[in-house]
């Protein structure tokens, strides 16, 4: 009522003195307003600020907890995360390691299969050759130098191979090899082969049609294009074979 200007005050109290109801209503609405205005003005208790900063702090503190415990199960998390890491990279680079270590052991071997499967190949056709039915077998005959000379030549006409079989040679001096010579009738010595002492004990060296003689010296590495007789170790003929 206090809020209403004059004219408006006086036009609600004709309302009022025409309808006596009204009245009470007014004086309920203005009690309650007062009741209301004395609730707003009240005072919190004591300790309510207090309460509610402990409250605030707490929940900060209760929070701040949690995130403390979700980081270190995060980072615990990361640790093992990168232990695995590590763990599998070791792994994977042994288990490469090992495979290519197995792979060179396996060139290696296979390597060494091709060579002892070529060698063996080898021999077995040699061997071949030395029982065909028209293998001759003759031996040197050694001189008087070098007596201890034990070696036989497997010749085949057919085939037109030949094959020296060692036995005993005598021992080369450093820078010292073997050379085969073939002789023919009114011709001079004609140079064939240098070679050492076979490990095998056998070796193939040139057939030569029209031989009648062949003969073996000990020359210089490298062999000569004529024989040193003073170091022929030993002959065998052919003639006739």
């Amino acid at each position: 009522m206090d809020q209403l200007s004059p004219a408006e005050k006086a036009e609600v109290e004709g309302y009022l003195n025409t309808y006596p109801e009204l009245r009470k209503e007014l004086r309920e609405i203005e009690r309650s307003l007062e009741i209301f205005a004395g609730t707003a003005a009240l005072k919190s208790p004591a300790g309510v600020k207090d309460k509610i900063l402990h409250d605030i702090r707490g929940d900060v503190s209760g929070t701040s907890n949690a995130n403390q415990q979700t980081f270190n199960i995060w980072s615990l998390a990361a640790v093992v995360f990168g232990l695995g890491l590590l763990l599998f990279g070791y792994l994977y680079f042994q288990k490469d390691k090992d495979t290519k270590r197995l792979e060179q052991d396996i060139a290696a071997v296979r390597d060494t299969c091709v060579t002892n499967t070529n060698a063996l190949t080898k021999q077995l056709d040699l061997l071949r050759q030395l029982t065909q039915p028209a293998n001759k077998i003759l031996p040197f005959t050694a001189t008087p130098g070098f007596a201890s000379t034990d070696i036989y030549l497997h010749t085949n006409k057919a085939t037109k191979r030949n094959f020296i079989q060692v036995r005993n040679l005598p021992a080369l001096a450093s820078g010292q090899t073997y050379e085969l010579w073939s002789i023919k009738p009114d011709q001079p010595p004609i140079p064939l082969n240098v070679f050492d002492n076979p490990s095998d004990g056998l070796i193939e060296v040139s057939y030569v049609d029209g031989t009648e003689v062949y003969a073996i010296t000990i020359e210089p590495s490298g062999g000569k294009n004529t024989p040193t007789m003073e170091n022929l170790i030993g002959t065998v003929s052919v003639a006739g074979i």
